[in-house]
């Protein structure tokens, strides 16, 4: 719990930073925004992805994918197993992304500052598979257009500040340290 108040302060000091415009990137709400617009399509291609792989290998194999995993020794006999490590390969990475994503938006729901709005704006704006217009958003927060599109560039700032501030450098520095023990 100490751990977690701690982390607030230094979102906090972010959090400040970001909606005053001041010590972030330009490229921080870019590719926070970009990733958000990119969020459904990432899962549609993971589920076609698996779908693909699925039907290969009942194609291939006459056996289902579960099958397949637990004897993945028959890979060879029937798959070319580059083929299928790099299709396993993507579909892990797209989805380490997307749970990055929730991750960070977890985290931004949990956030003392109108953590909660900001979450639901971001949900309902991106995420949701129904997509809200702008009208149902305005009308949800009951708020005028400009309001509206302040706290939406405001949440993405946060939102971004938790994922390339806190998240990513976690990962960057765990990654670092098993390359590390590795070698």
């Amino acid at each position: 719990m100490e751990m977690e108040s701690g982390l607030y302060k230094e979102m906090d000091i972010h959090r400040t930073s970001c909606i005053n415009n001041s010590k972030i990137s330009p490229n921080v709400y870019h590719n926070t925004k970009l990733l958000l617009t990119l969020y459904n399509k990432v899962l549609w291609r993971i589920n076609q992805s698996l779908d693909v792989v699925r039907e290969d290998c009942l194609y291939s194999t006459q056996k289902h994918l579960d099958e397949l995993i637990n004897s993945l020794v028959d890979v060879d006999l029937y798959l070319s197993k580059t083929r299928f490590e790099s299709r396993l390969q993507s579909i892990e990475e797209s989805r380490s992304i997307i749970n990055l994503v929730d991750k960070a938006l977890i985290m931004l729901k949990s956030h003392p500052d109108n953590g909660e709005r900001y979450y639901s704006l971001l949900y309902k704006a991106y995420i949701s598979p129904y997509k809200y217009s702008e009208e149902e958003m305005l009308e949800y927060l009951c708020v005028s257009r400009s309001t509206y599109f302040r706290e939406k560039k405001r949440a993405i700032r946060l939102l971004g500040t938790i994922l390339w501030g806190f998240l990513i450098p976690k990962l960057a520095k765990e990654l670092k340290q098993v390359y590390v023990l590795e070698y």
